[in-house]
C-alpha cells in the first residue's frame, strides 16, 4: 500500500493514500475558459510518486522550467509505503538524482546509490514467486510501469499487452504478462534466451555474408561454388610463375637467362669452396711456422738416455733436418696459397662477367614488358590468396554458426512444446482469467452492444513459425474501434491483471495508477467502472485504484439515468485536489 507522499522541503502538501478508490482531481476556480486546469499538479503528483520508485522517465517528464526549479531549490520527495505489514521510506531528491534514501525509519535511512536500488526493490515488490526464474535484476523498473502509468504514458499506449516504455520484443512482452498473468515463466524465459541468441547468430550470419558479397561480388552460396574456380586459377597462377610460361615470345632470352644464372650458381659454389680451402690453408701455417727448441732438446736427452749408443745423430744434425723439413713444408703452402688464390681471382672475374650478362638479359626483358608482366601477376596471384583465404575464412566461421543455429533450432522447437504443454495444465486458470474479463466488461464497461463476441483468450499453436510464439494473447471488445474507444480495451485488461493479483492475494505491488486514461471516455461508463472498483474494494480489502481526473471528465451533479450514479460519497474518495488558482496548485506557483 501506499501510505502518503510528503515532502521536508514543503515541495507539497503532504497527500495521504488509503484503501480503494483514491481520486486526484482537478477543479476550475471559476471560469473554464480563463485559464484551464491542464499543469495544475494532476500528472505531476502522479510523476512524483513514480520518481521516488526509482522511474528515469519521471524526472525526463517535467517541464524544464518546473525541473529547473526542483533541482535549483534542491527538493526532495518521500514516499511511504507498506509491504506484507512492514513499512519503508523512499527519499529522493532532485540536486542528485542518483542518490536515494531508503530504510523502515524516516529518521534512520541509508543511503544508496540509484544502480543498488532495483534488486533491492524488486525482491520487495516482485518477488520470486513458485521458483520461477524472471528477469533477475532487471524486472524491477519495466513491470512497475504497468502498475504508475502517467498521462502521457496513457495517451501513447495503443496495445493492451504493451506497458513498458522501451521497444520490447513480442517475446519480452509476452513474457512480462505471464508474469502479471501469475502464468508459468521460466521455460517462456529459456525460449526467449535461445531465440535471442539465435537472432544474434543468424545476424552475425547475414553480417558475414554480406562482407563476403561485398569482397567477391558472390552470394554466400555462389562463393562456396566459385572458390574451386579461384583455386583453379591460383594454381595456374602459381605455375605460370614458376615456368614463366608468359614470356613464350621472348623464349631465346629466358633459356639464355636461365643458362647464365645456372653458369652464376655453379661459379658462386666453386668460388666459396676454393675460399674455403685457402683459409684452411692459411690456417696450417701456425701450425709450422717455427720450431720449438726446447721440445726437441728435450726429446732428444730421453732418447740418448734410453738407447744409448745406438743414437747416430747429433742434437745439431736433429734440429737441421727439422729446420729442412719446415722449408720444404711452407714452399708447398706457398704454392698452394698462389694455385687457389688464382682460381678464386678466376671465379671472380668469372662471376662478374656472369653477372654483366644477366645484368644485361634482364634489362632487355624489362624493356619489353617482360618484368611488369611477372608483377602483374605476383600481384594477382597475391590478390587472389588473399581474396580466398579471407573469404574461405568467414565460410568456415559461417559454417560453425550454422551448426549452432541448427542445434538451437531443435532447443527452441522443443520449448515450445513445453510451453503449449504448461499452458494446457493452466486451463482452468485461464478459464478464471476468462471470467474475470467478461465481468469487468459487463459490470464496469458500459457499450450498447452485446458481449457475446468480446473475450480474452491465449489460443496455442506449438507448430508455430520458429521465430514466433507458440502462443497468442489476445482480447476484444465489439465495436470498441467504431466507438474510438480502443482505451477501453486497455482499462478491461489492466483491471483483470490488478483485480486477479488481488483476488489471488500475490506479494506483488496492491496499487494501480490511471493518470488520464478516462479521456474522452462516457461519462456513464467511468461512473459504471468506479462503481465496479469501489464494490470491488470493499469485497477484497486489499488493494489502492488511483485515478486522476478534470472536474468535466465527470459529472458530479448530472442526470442519474442518462450518466449513471455514483454508489460512494465522492467527496471521501478524492486525496488531492488541484486548481487553476496559483496557491492551489500542487507546487503554490505557475510556471
Amino acid at each position: 500500500m501506499l501510505i502518503r507522499i510528503y515532502s521536508e522541503t514543503n515541495l507539497i502538501d503532504a497527500v495521504p493514500f488509503h484503501n480503494g478508490i483514491n481520486i486526484i482531481l482537478g477543479k476550475y476556480s471559476g471560469d473554464k475558459e480563463a485559464r484551464g486546469i491542464n499543469g495544475i499538479g494532476k500528472s505531476t503528483l502522479v510523476r512524483l510518486v513514480d520518481f521516488t520508485l526509482l522511474s528515469g522517465k519521471a524526472e525526463k517528464r517535467f517541464a524544464q522550467k518546473k525541473y529547473d526549479f526542483l533541482r535549483d531549490d534542491e527538493h526532495t520527495i518521500t514516499l511511504e509505503i507498506e509491504v506484507q505489514e512492514q513499512k519503508y521510506f523512499i527519499k529522493r531528491g532532485f540536486a542528485d538524482t542518483k542518490k536515494i534514501f531508503f530504510g523502515k525509519r524516516p529518521d534512520a535511512l541509508d543511503e544508496y546509490e540509484k544502480s543498488e536500488m532495483p534488486k533491492l526493490l524488486e525482491g520487495i515488490f516482485f518477488p520470486t514467486e513458485n521458483n520461477e526464474v524472471f528477469f533477475e535484476g532487471k524486472r524491477y523498473g519495466t513491470l512497475m510501469e504497468f502498475f504508475v502509468k502517467d498521462d502521457l504514458q496513457s495517451q501513447q499506449r495503443v496495445d493492451p499487452l504493451n506497458f513498458v516504455s522501451y521497444n520490447a520484443n513480442a517475446r519480452e512482452k509476452a513474457l512480462y504478462n505471464f508474469y502479471l498473468l501469475n502464468l508459468p515463466t521460466k521455460t517462456l524465459l529459456k525460449y526467449n534466451e535461445v531465440s535471442s541468441e539465435y537472432e544474434r547468430y543468424n545476424n552475425t550470419v547475414k553480417s558475414l555474408s554480406e562482407k563476403v558479397k561485398a569482397d567477391t561480388g558472390k552470394d554466400i552460396q555462389e562463393f562456396r561454388t566459385e572458390r574451386l574456380k579461384i583455386e583453379k586459377d591460383i594454381a595456374a597462377l602459381e605455375g605460370s610463375l614458376k615456368e614463366y610460361n608468359f614470356l613464350a615470345n621472348h623464349k631465346e632470352i629466358e633459356q639464355k637467362l636461365n643458362q647464365v644464372i645456372s653458369e652464376i650458381n655453379e661459379q658462386s659454389v666453386i668460388y666459396h669452396n676454393t675460399n674455403r680451402k685457402l683459409e684452411k690453408l692459411k690456417s696450417s701455417y701456425n701450425d709450422v711456422s717455427s720450431i720449438d727448441l726446447d721440445k726437441i732438446r728435450k726429446l732428444y736427452n730421453e732418447t740418448v738416455a734410453t738407447f744409448g749408443n745406438f743414437v747416430k745423430r747429433s742434437l745439431d744434425e736433429v734440429i737441421d733436418f727439422k729446420k729442412q723439413l719446415l722449408t720444404n713444408r711452407n714452399k708447398y703452402l706457398l704454392e698452394e696459397e698462389k694455385k687457389l688464390q688464382s682460381s678464386i681471382d678466376q671465379s671472380l672475374t668469372q662471376l662478374e662477367k656472369l653477372e654483366k650478362n644477366r645484368s644485361q638479359l634482364f634489362s632487355f626483358l624489362k624493356e619489353r614488358g617482360a618484368l611488369d608482366r611477372i608483377e602483374s601477376t605476383y600481384e594477382r596471384l597475391v590478390n587472389e590468396k588473399t581474396l580466398l583465404e579471407r573469404n574461405t575464412s568467414i565460410v568456415r566461421e559461417i559454417d560453425e554458426i550454422e551448426e549452432i543455429l541448427g542445434n538451437s533450432n531443435i532447443v527452441i522447437a522443443e520449448l515450445k512444446r513445453d510451453i503449449v504443454s504448461e499452458l494446457n495444465k493452466q486451463q482452468s486458470y485461464l478459464d478464471e482469467l476468462r471470467l474475470l474479463f467478461q465481468q469487468i466488461l459487463e459490470n464496469a464497461i458500459y457499450l450498447d452492444e452485446e458481449f457475446d463476441n468480446s473475450y480474452f483468450n491465449i489460443t496455442l499453436n506449438s507448430t508455430s513459425p520458429r521465430n514466433q510464439l507458440p502462443f497468442k494473447i489476445s482480447l476484444e471488445i465489439p465495436k470498441a474501434d467504431a466507438l474510438g474507444q480502443e482505451r477501453l480495451k486497455i482499462v478491461a485488461y489492466d483491471l483483470m491483471v490488478f483485480l486477479k493479483s488481488r483476488i489471488d492475494k500475490r506479494n506483488i505491488p496492491d496499487f494501480l495508477v490511471h493518470d488520464g486514461v478516462f479521456h474522452a471516455i462516457s461519462y456513464k461508463t467511468i461512473s459504471n467502472v468506479l462503481n465496479y472498483m469501489y464494490h470491488k474494494s470493499n469485497e477484497l480489502h486489499n488493494f489502492q485504484y488511483i485515478l486522476t481526473f478534470n472536474e468535466d471528465e465527470i459529472d458530479l451533479n448530472g442526470d442519474e439515468n442518462k450518466f449513471g450514479k455514483f454508489d460512494f460519497d465522492w467527496s471521501k474518495q478524492v486525496i488531492a485536489e488541484f486548481s487553476d488558482t496559483e496557491q492551489e496548485t500542487i507546487f503554490k506557483r505557475f510556471f
